[in-house]
C-alpha cells in the first residue's frame, strides 16, 4: 500500500474524513494500492499494465465497495477514468471523484435518464451504510411475489362498496419502476382517492422486504404532516417507527424508518443530513413542495424520489420571454419527475374517479349578485371609501373603476359580502357543511361577519361561530377549526378560507364548495373543486353542489367533471403585480383593506371555545414572548433552561418541546410556534430555536446569514467547477448585500462597477467564458432561489 504521508493535500483531507467515517486505513481504507489487469482487460485498454486508484474502499473480507479519484487537472478525464477503466476492472458499487472545492458521487446501480451524472455529495458513506445498500440492491433485484397489505390499500372502499384496485396498480407500477432502478417518479392521483394510504402501503412493502431502510416523507405545510402521521402511517407504527421531524428533533429520531417532514424544516436542515441518508424521498403536494428556491433541497439528496400531486403541471415560457430549458423543468411538474412525455408513472384523475363511482359527482349552481354583474360586465365606480376601523370617509382624488377580477382585494365590498351570505342561506340548509373560497385574509373576515349575521341565533355568540375564517397563521386554531368542521355536528358550519384550506385537507362530509374568488389556475382550481368529491355515507352525503358566486366553473369550462383545460405554468422570469385597484360607490361600501400581514391575532383555546385576546403588532409578539420567557417562573420551564445554560449543545427531549410549547399558550403569552416564525421571520424554525434565540443562546440567522448559507448549499449542490466555484464565492457579499436590500441585479451591472471588478480581477467578458456565457442565467437563478 502507498504510504499515506506521501499523499497530497486532497488526499489527506479526503483520508481524515473517511477515517471519521470508521475506515481504517491498511485494513478498508487502501491508499495507492496497485491492480494488474488480466490479458483480457489489457486488450481493451491498451497500453495499461496495472492501475493505482487514489483510494479504495473495501469490506472486512477484502471486497472492493468504493474507488476514488482525487486528480481533477482534467476533470472529464478523472470522472472517464473512474467510469470505464476503474469501474470496469475493479467492479465497485460506488465511486468518488474529490478536488479541494468539491466531492462528486456515483453509484453503478443507477439507471434510467437520470443515471448519467455525477452528483456532489457533502459526506462520505461507512462501511455498515455502503453494506446496506449492497444489501438493498439484492433484494430489490430478487425476482419475488411482494405481497400488498390490502388492509391499507387495495381493499374494500366501505364509502362506495368498491374494491380500489387502481391503488394496487399504482404500488405494483412503483415497485417495478423502483426495482428498475427508476430515479424519479410521478404519480397523478385525485384528491380522495388515498394517496397517502397507498404511499403507506407502498412504503410498507419497501420495508417489509428490505429493498429500503429508510423513507422521507415530504409535506408543505404542518396540518398536513399531522394529517399524513396520525392518519396514515400510524397504519403501520407498530411495526415500522414513524415520526415527524423538526429542527430540535431530527438527531434524536434519526434511527425512525419513517421521517415525516414539512419542506420548511427541511429547509433549515437538509445540510446536516447525508445525501445518502434516505432510499427513498415521497414529496406530496409536489406542484408546491419543490419549486426553484428548493430544488436544490431535493438535489441535495442521492436515491429516488417520488412526486404525488391531483393536479400536474406543465410550464412554458410566457411569449417573448428567454427562459432556460432548466428553470422551466422545476416549475414542470412532468419533467421534474422523470416524465418528459408528459405522462405521469400512474395516472388515476378526478373525470376517471367519478364515473368509475369512487367520487362524488357535483352540481354547479351559478349566482350573480347585482354588484358582480356590473363589475363583470362594466366596472364599478366609486369616489370615495371607508376606514375598516373608524369607518371614517376618504375621498379619493378622482373616480376610479373596479372590474371583477380585481374585486374584494385592496378594497372591499360590505353590501356584496352580505348578498353572498343571503344566497348561501337561501340555497343550503341550516347546519349543512360548505367549504367557502375568497380573495384574502380580509376579504374572509368580512365574509364571516356577514354569513354569521345572516345565520345569527341566541348561541352564536360564543366561539366557534357558524362561520369561521380559517387563515390564521396561528397553527392551534387552525387545526381546532379543521377539527371542528371535520365533525357534522360541530360547529363551525361554514369555514372560509383563501388557501389553506385548499390542498390537502380530508373533510369528507363537505356538502357545497363556495367559489367568491377568480383564479386563473387550473391546478387551483380542481384541488378547491377536490375539497367537495370524498364520498361520505356517515353523512349521507353522495355527491355535492358548487355555488358559485364569480363565473369560476364556466372560465373554467367546468364539464361537470372537473375542467378539460390544461394546467399550464406560463412562466415569466421576474414577478410582476396585478395591475391597479380600484372600487365601488353609492350605496356599496368599499372599505380599505385591514392588513393581517403585520399583525398577529392572539387566542385563546379552551376546550370548545375560543376567545380572541387581541391582534398585536409583529415587534410586540417578540418583544412579549422574550420578555415574559425570561421572568417565567414555571418549574418545568426553569428547568429546561438551566439544562441549555449548562449545555448549549443540549438536545431537547420530546417533552421539553411540548413542555415550552404549552408554556406559550398560556396567559401572559398566547403564542404558538406558526405565529413565531411569522414574527420572527424564520418560517424554517421551531418552538426550540425561538426559545434559544430568546434566551441569547443561539441567535436565529439573521436573512443575510441565510442567504449566504443558502449561497453555499447552491455551489455545493450543482455542478460548478473549481475555477466557477471561486469565481462565485468571490462576488459572494456583493450579491447577498443586493438581494438584503431587495435590489435585483445582472451580472453585467456588477462588472460595470469599477470597485467591484478590482475585487474579482477580471472582466464581464472573460468571466462569463468561463461559465460558458450562462453567467446571466445563473445569476437570475441565484436571486430567484435566494429571496428573503
Amino acid at each position: 500500500m502507498g504510504k499515506i504521508n506521501e499523499a497530497t493535500d486532497t488526499d489527506l483531507k479526503v483520508i481524515v474524513c473517511l477515517k471519521k467515517s470508521g475506515w481504517k486505513p491498511g485494513d478498508t481504507l487502501l491508499y495507492q494500492q496497485e491492480y494488474s489487469l488480466t490479458p483480457e482487460q489489457q486488450k481493451v485498454f491498451e497500453g495499461k499494465k496495472s492501475i493505482k486508484p487514489d483510494i479504495i474502499l473495501t469490506d472486512l473480507n477484502g471486497n472492493i465497495l468504493a474507488v476514488f479519484e482525487n486528480k481533477f487537472a482534467d476533470e472529464k478525464k478523472a470522472l472517464t477514468k473512474l467510469r470505464t477503466l476503474y469501474a470496469t476492472v475493479l467492479k465497485p458499487r460506488f465511486l468518488y471523484a474529490c478536488s479541494p472545492e468539491r466531492t462528486l458521487f456515483y453509484d453503478t446501480e443507477w439507471k434510467g435518464l437520470d443515471a448519467g451524472e455525477f452528483r456532489q455529495v457533502n459526506s462520505f458513506m461507512s462501511l455498515e451504510e455502503m453494506r446496506l445498500k449492497i444489501e438493498q440492491a439484492k433484494k430489490i433485484n430478487l425476482y419475488r411475489k411482494v405481497f400488498i397489505d390490502k388492509t391499507i390499500a387495495g381493499g374494500i372502499n366501505p364509502s362506495c362498496g368498491k374494491e380500489t384496485y387502481y391503488q394496487v396498480e399504482c404500488i405494483e407500477t412503483l415497485l417495478r419502476k423502483y426495482k428498475g432502478g427508476k430515479q424519479k417518479m410521478l404519480v397523478h392521483m385525485a384528491t380522495g382517492l388515498g394517496k397517502t394510504r397507498t404511499m403507506v402501503a407502498f412504503v410498507k412493502a419497501l420495508l417489509e422486504y428490505n429493498m429500503a431502510k429508510r423513507v422521507l416523507f415530504v409535506v408543505d405545510r404542518i396540518m398536513l404532516a399531522e394529517q399524513a402521521l396520525n392518519d396514515g402511517f400510524s397504519l403501520i407504527s407498530k411495526e415500522f417507527s414513524a415520526v415527524r421531524i423538526t429542527s430540535s428533533n431530527y438527531r434524536q429520531y434519526k434511527n425512525a424508518q419513517i421521517h415525516i417532514v414539512v419542506i420548511d424544516t427541511l429547509e433549515n436542515i437538509y445540510q446536516n443530513i447525508p445525501s445518502s441518508f434516505y432510499d427513498l424521498i415521497i414529496v406530496d403536494e409536489c406542484h408546491r413542495s419543490i419549486n426553484i428556491n428548493r430544488k436544490l433541497i431535493f438535489d441535495h439528496f442521492l436515491y429516488p424520489r417520488i412526486g404525488l400531486t391531483a393536479t400536474p403541471r406543465k410550464a412554458i415560457a410566457a411569449k417573448g420571454k428567454n427562459i432556460s430549458e432548466e428553470d422551466l423543468a422545476i416549475l414542470d411538474t412532468y419533467k421534474l419527475f422523470g416524465c418528459e412525455t408528459g405522462e405521469p408513472d400512474y395516472q388515476f384523475d378526478l373525470t376517471r374517479g367519478i364515473n368509475e363511482g369512487f367520487l362524488a359527482p357535483y352540481q354547479v349552481l351559478s349566482i350573480e349578485t347585482e354588484l358582480t354583474k356590473l363589475a363583470r360586465e362594466k366596472g364599478v365606480g366609486f369616489s370615495y371609501v371607508l376606514d375598516p376601523d373608524e369607518r371614517k370617509r376618504i375621498e379619493l382624488d378622482q373616480q376610479k373603476k373596479l372590474m371583477l377580477e380585481q374585486l374584494e382585494r385592496k378594497y372591499i365590498s360590505e353590501d356584496r359580502c352580505l348578498r353572498i351570505a343571503e344566497e348561501i342561506k337561501a340555497h343550503t340548509e341550516y347546519g349543512e357543511k360548505v367549504l367557502l373560497f375568497g380573495v384574502s385574509q380580509a376579504h374572509c373576515i368580512m365574509l364571516i361577519k356577514a354569513l354569521n349575521k345572516v345565520f345569527a341565533t341566541p348561541e352564536d355568540e360564543a366561539s366557534p361561530r357558524y362561520a369561521e375564517a380559517i387563515i390564521s397563521d396561528n397553527n392551534d386554531l387552525n387545526a381546532t377549526f379543521k377539527k371542528w368542521f371535520k365533525d357534522i355536528h360541530h360547529k363551525p358550519f361554514i369555514a372560509v378560507s383563501v388557501d389553506i384550506m385548499g390542498t390537502g385537507v380530508d373533510i369528507p362530509c363537505v356538502r357545497y364548495i363556495s367559489f367568491v374568488a377568480l383564479t386563473k389556475s387550473v391546478g387551483k382550481y380542481v384541488q378547491m373543486l377536490g375539497r367537495g368529491t370524498r364520498l361520505d355515507p356517515k353523512s349521507d352525503k353522495f355527491s355535492f353542489k358548487v355555488l358559485d358566486f364569480v363565473g369560476l366553473c364556466a372560465a373554467m369550462e367546468d364539464n361537470g367533471k372537473g375542467t378539460p383545460k390544461p394546467n399550464i405554468k406560463v412562466v415569466n422570469g421576474k414577478g410582476g403585480g396585478d395591475g391597479g385597484i380600484y372600487e365601488p360607490k353609492g350605496e356599496w361600501f368599499i372599505i380599505d383593506n385591514p392588513d393581517p400581514a403585520h399583525l398577529i391575532q392572539r387566542v385563546y383555546l379552551h376546550g370548545d371555545k375560543i376567545q380572541v385576546i387581541d391582534n398585536i403588532p409583529i415587534e410586540k409578539a417578540r418583544a412579549l414572548f422574550e420578555e415574559e420567557l425570561e421572568k417565567a417562573d414555571k418549574p418545568e420551564i426553569i428547568d429546561i433552561k438551566k439544562k441549555v445554560e449548562k449545555d448549549k449543545g443540549y438536545e431537547p427531549s420530546a417533552d421539553d418541546v411540548e413542555t415550552i410549547k404549552d408554556w406559550a399558550k398560556k396567559p401572559e403569552v398566547y403564542l404558538d410556534e406558526g405565529q413565531l416564525q411569522k414574527a420572527y421571520d424564520f418560517k424554517q424554525g421551531s418552538i426550540w430555536d425561538f426559545f434559544l434565540h430568546a434566551l441569547k443562546i443561539k441567535k436565529i440567522p439573521t436573512p443575510k446569514e441565510r442567504i449566504e448559507h443558502g449561497f453555499d448549499s447552491y455551489l455545493k449542490t450543482y455542478s460548478f467547477n473549481d475555477d466557477q466555484i471561486h469565481i462565485l464565492r468571490d462576488i459572494k457579499d456583493i450579491f447577498a448585500e443586493n438581494i438584503m436590500q431587495k435590489k435585483r441585479i445582472t451580472a453585467q451591472e456588477i462588472f460595470d462597477n469599477p470597485v467591484y471588478m478590482r475585487i474579482i480581477g477580471a472582466d464581464y467578458q472573460e468571466i462569463n467564458q468561463k461559465f460558458a456565457n450562462r453567467l446571466p442565467q445563473v445569476f437570475e437563478e441565484l436571486q430567484t432561489t435566494f429571496k428573503v
